[in-house]
């Protein structure tokens, strides 16, 4: 296999033993975990989802791969025998501990990433290889300082959507991505594998769907940040996927019991923009103490990541890698594409099907993506009469009360 990367420049990153940011880190998460437990109504199998966010351990011994983004396939990973991971992170003591190798103005979501790769007792750093998509120029260019630290491959996103222009090119690209991982991990991808792998993630999927689907019916069943938690927890855990699917089966049955006592009167928000990722919980916190209920969302870290399934109509090894293709690349609404139809159809398909009151955009700081897009959106919403507010902000917590002020305004405008 062609190799990606020039190793003659070789540096090696050097680990970061501070006790001190350590113990930030962990004062983050459990302040979030302190924060939800305060909700009005929660499932009472919520803690398993919890455990598996906050441990991040593995259920066994397996070769664990990390991933960046939502366009890399888990299906295809966990055909490898392999445990998924994706080392998104939301922590910003971990940004700090990135600043030391990634200075500069840097998303804080790729500074958080790359310091959890610097803990050596992080579930990042155990990972045996990486998955980097070319879906922003920091991921771009991280990945290059990632491969010093383990081997990473850099899956090349063609620059458009157009599967008639680039299809064939992109599927290229995930047989490298097999080969790369065939290299590695000492395992052949076999066709009755990825079929059943498939199939069992096709289960996920229904699920996120059916829990989704109770939400838009009665959003105060299940609350935004505990839905994050049950879907980034099968993204960003090394987890059993039968044994989530199972506790999420309770959790929704849990929901179909739910019963309001009154008329829920809270504005209904979709929600989309940047990703948000554990624990920076901090938007979802302010709309539900605000008195918002967020009963969508086109988040590559929220429901968008899961809502659409994989479509099989061949079982051959190549179809199934040409469907795993259509699914992650040609459906997503990720802004690194040059085209916003699909994202802006969605956001105003889910305003419709969810009869939501408005749209709350989520602007991650030195995310351009993301920020060159508010233009089109907001714009576009205003023609239709419905209101948009931007919130741009990144992860610290020093502007919580101006955020909260601005969304309090925001939701008295909707009524």
């Amino acid at each position: 296999m062609d190799n990606q990367f020039n190793d003659i420049y070789r540096v090696t990153a050097d680990s970061v033993t501070n006790p001190g940011n350590l113990k930030k880190q962990r004062f983050i998460e459990e302040q979030q975990k302190q924060l939800q437990s305060a909700i009005a109504h929660r499932p009472s199998g919520i803690a398993y989802f919890e455990n598996m966010m906050y441990s991040g351990q593995p259920a066994t011994g397996s070769p664990r791969v990390g991933y960046f983004c939502n366009m890399i396939p888990q299906e295809l990973i966990a055909a490898f025998g392999a445990q998924a991971v994706r080392i998104d992170c939301g922590n910003s003591a971990a940004a700090t501990v990135g600043e030391e190798v990634l200075s500069g103005d840097i998303c804080p979501l790729a500074k958080a990433s790359f310091g959890k790769f610097l803990v050596s007792e992080s579930p990042a750093a155990s990972c045996d290889v990486l998955i980097m998509p070319t879906s922003c120029d920091a991921k771009r260019k991280m990945g290059e300082v990632l491969n010093d630290i383990k081997p990473t491959f850099m899956f090349n996103l063609p620059p458009e959507q157009n599967h008639e222009r680039f299809m064939s090119q992109t599927v290229d690209q995930m047989i490298r991505l097999s080969e790369f991982l065939h290299k590695h991990l000492g395992v052949r991808l076999s066709r009755r594998r990825l079929r059943d792998v498939i199939r069992q993630y096709q289960r996920r999927t229904l699920m996120i769907r059916s829990i989704q689907d109770e939400r838009i019916r009665e959003p105060r069943s299940l609350s935004i940040r505990d839905f994050f938690l049950i879907i980034q927890s099968s993204l960003f855990s090394m987890v059993d996927l039968d044994e989530w699917i199972s506790h999420a089966e309770a959790v929704l049955e849990e929901m179909k019991l739910f019963s309001a006592d009154r008329k829920n009167l809270r504005p209904r928000i979709v929600l989309t923009g940047a990703p948000m990722i554990w624990p920076n919980y901090k938007v979802l916190n302010l709309l539900e103490e605000c008195g918002a209920d967020v009963v969508a969302d086109t988040l590559c870290s929220g429901a968008q990541s899961c809502v659409d399934p994989v479509v099989i109509d061949e079982t051959g090894k190549k179809a199934l890698i040409r469907a795993l293709t259509n699914k992650y690349v040609y459906a997503s609404i990720c802004p690194c594409f040059i085209s916003q139809t699909t994202r802006m159809n969605r956001i105003i398909d889910l305003v419709d099907q969810s009869r939501a009151n408005g749209v709350v955009n989520h602007s991650l700081r030195l995310c351009q993506l993301f920020d060159i897009e508010n233009y089109r959106i907001e714009r576009t919403l205003k023609n239709k009469q419905v209101p948009f507010i931007n919130i741009r902000t990144d992860y610290s917590l020093e502007d919580t009360e101006q955020l909260r002020v601005r969304i309090e305004a925001f939701l008295e405008t909707l009524w």
